[in-house]
């Protein structure tokens, strides 16, 4: 991939970015199914908060992405809260190497808030579930997924702005990136649905 125009190659996700948020509109708010082969039910917001490192947007920039989506798992009335992040490391696509840096733990920043979380996996096996819960935005994008409580989902929704930041010796801050209205109702409607 690195031999493409790094132009294209923004025009192009910003493209599957909106094909995304259109598709979103056109289903429910809130996913929830029964994983037969591990026997939980699984409850997810419809469309994740795309995120973007802090830096100006511009035509030559090939940006980093990485979604957050909120995750309930009940097994038999046993819940517990997961956030997925799905990243999508310029980098990382390049050159396929191992698991991007500085995810191991990350921070949350939600107005005046910081939330440490832990990475708990990088597969869908760590939740509990069978297979993957949310869409990747590229076929190299990668999985992790931090355990939460509840109410640090609620502060993510109840926060006006939203960033994490990586760890490690070069730390990245990632925030809200394009308009996040639908992401934002669909996490107010799985806070909904999870609290009836």
């Amino acid at each position: 991939m690195h031999n493409e125009n790094p132009t294209l190659l923004t025009a192009f996700s910003i493209a599957v970015l909106m094909i995304l948020s259109a598709c979103a509109t056109e289903q429910p708010a809130v996913v929830q199914n029964l994983d037969e082969l591990t026997a939980v039910t699984v409850t997810h917001a419809r469309t994740p908060i795309i995120m973007s490192p802090e830096t100006p947007i511009d035509n030559e920039t090939v940006r980093d992405y990485a979604q957050i989506g909120a995750i309930e798992i009940n097994r038999m009335g046993s819940r517990r809260y997961f956030l997925w992040l799905g990243i999508s490391e310029v980098h990382h696509r390049e050159t396929a190497d191992e698991q991007p840096q500085g995810y191991e733990s990350i921070t949350l920043l939600m107005d005046d808030q910081k939330h440490p979380l832990d990475l708990i996996g990088w597969t869908h096996n760590s939740i509990g579930t069978s297979e993957r819960v949310y869409q990747k935005l590229f076929r190299t994008s990668v999985d992790a997924y931090y355990e939460v409580d509840f109410a640090q989902i609620r502060s993510i929704n109840d926060a006006e702005v939203i960033e994490f930041q990586t760890s490690g010796a070069e730390p990245k801050k990632f925030v809200s990136w394009y308009r996040q209205s639908k992401a934002r109702e669909d996490l107010a409607e799985f806070v909904r649905t999870v609290t009836q």
